[in-house]
């Protein structure tokens, strides 16, 4: 069984046939999703609007996957409402994903990387004007690279910090600071992100977790 582990899609009610088609493939080629958070972006638009814009017709095939819903920063509980259930059989803040004897923690990462929105109450119309920064900075970083990549390695570097002096026991698995990375020493992944015709996520199955990049 193929279990597709990804996050940061950032969908918005504006919608991108080319990242359509190329999520409506991806999800397609797994038996399982689990949605590790920033499924959507509700600092750029509502739920409301998101669940009656295109994207919708993911939504089948989600559920036909059933894909697990982890909440992000960027896809808060409060966001949201009870319509999670149209593209998702379950929503949780975290999920263990158990293969053979291997287990793994799924979680979206800003527990143990807050960023701005987590640390501070800020209104979503800042968060948003903020958000349209970091996404200009990201998608330069993916033309030419940037310093904005160093603060990702930094935010990575954080959270296995963090599960260090947790004595953390498990795989940990989360996505968040977009920065996609495999480190098998440290039992520690990140699925990246998929935006910007850039594509990142993690395949688990009985041979273990791999790290998979893609263009679209």
């Amino acid at each position: 069984m193929k279990t597709l582990i990804v996050s940061d899609i950032h969908l918005r009610d504006v919608f991108d046939k080319k990242k359509y088609l190329y999520l409506e493939h991806l999800f397609s080629s797994v038996d399982h999703i689990i949605l590790n958070g920033d499924f959507w972006d509700g600092y750029c638009t509502t739920f409301d609007r998101f669940i009656s814009s295109q994207w919708n017709q993911l939504f089948p095939l989600l559920r036909s996957k059933g894909a697990i819903y982890i909440y992000g920063n960027h896809d808060q509980k409060q966001f949201s409402d009870e319509r999670t259930s149209l593209f998702s059989v379950e929503q949780k803040d975290n999920y263990i994903l158990k293969i053979d004897s291997i287990t793994y923690y799924i979680e979206h990462g800003d527990m143990l990387c807050p960023s701005i929105d987590t640390i501070f109450h800020l209104s979503r119309k800042f968060l948003n004007n903020i958000n349209v920064c970091l996404q200009y900075m990201e998608y330069m970083s993916t033309l030419i690279g940037s310093p904005h990549n160093i603060l990702l390695k930094l935010a990575n570097k954080k959270i296995k910090n963090k599960l260090k002096i947790k004595q953390f026991s498990h795989w940990y698995v989360c996505g968040h600071t977009h920065l996609a990375e495999l480190d098998e020493m440290n039992r520690f992944a990140n699925s990246g992100y998929i935006q910007h015709g850039v594509s990142s996520y993690l395949i688990a199955d009985s041979s273990g977790l791999s790290l998979r990049t893609d263009c679209y």
